[in-house]
């Protein structure tokens, strides 16, 4: 006689206001497929649930911290050393299917993992991780930008010394960028964010549309001496950029 499993979830398990977590397409179809291991799966997207749930600019999980989560203990049914074995072997298994990525965390010798997207790829090479091209995860939009010498010693270099840390966000911003500007063109307007003491990239990118409309040439102006001089503090209000950067505000982009 086959008894079927009930659940003690006398409520709909999605009530009203339930929040979602955004999942990679792939994950919901050809890994889904091709995913073999249960407990790969299960790991896969709680590790997925627990980055989105981080607030830092590259999110991470320790094999630690997935051990001590009670869901994962419930979800892969193991305890103690069965339970550390498990996680371990699924993250591996993960790792090696390029869905995560794992990173050495220096001096505390545990790995950190995260999700093997383009713009992880990048921030990483950014920061100067080296990764492997096995490591071109299996929903990259563009695999070739992670080998390119410029985003690792080039424009990512220049953003993290003059701006800030860059967030995996903005590392795809800057990839979109390379592909429609020169790398000198995003490197300079960098500076100019930097000179107009507007260091963010929202202000970049408005200087990179301002060339792309009035030319490369007009990126300089000149001085009393006749001679050319970078954007001064009168030039941040630039009608151009300003109207853009108006618009970029009334769309919610602060």
């Amino acid at each position: 006689m086959t008894t079927e499993k009930t659940t003690s979830r006398s409520a709909a398990p999605f009530p009203r206001g339930v929040v979602f977590t955004p999942v990679p397409n792939p994950l919901l179809a050809g890994l889904l497929e091709e995913i073999d291991d249960i407990a790969e799966l299960k790991l896969t997207l709680r590790v997925v649930w627990a980055l989105h749930r981080k607030q830092s600019p590259l999110p991470y999980v320790t094999a630690s911290e997935l051990q001590a989560d009670r869901s994962v203990a419930a979800m892969l049914d193991v305890t103690g050393d069965e339970l550390e074995a498990a996680v371990m072997t699924a993250l591996k298994k993960a790792s090696e299917r390029g869905t995560l990525i794992a990173v050495p965390a220096g001096d505390t010798g545990e790995e950190r993992y995260l999700l093997n997207t383009e713009p992880v790829r990048a921030a990483l090479i950014g920061r100067g991780v080296k990764i492997a091209e096995s490591d071109a995860g299996p929903w990259a939009e563009t695999q070739q930008a992670a080998a390119r010498p410029e985003l690792r010693e080039g424009v990512f270099k220049v953003y993290e010394e003059n701006i800030g840390v860059m967030s995996p966000l903005i590392a795809e911003s800057i990839t979109a960028a390379l592909q429609e500007h020169p790398e000198s063109d995003v490197i300079d307007a960098i500076r100019v964010a930097v000179e107009a003491n507007a260091r963010s990239w929202k202000y970049v990118m408005a200087v990179l549309k301002r060339w792309a409309v009035e030319g490369r040439d007009n990126r300089e102006t000149r001085g009393l001496d006749g001679k050319p001089e970078r954007y001064s503090e009168a030039n941040r209000s630039d009608e151009f950029i300003e109207r853009y950067l108006e618009r970029q505000r009334a769309r919610g982009n602060r």
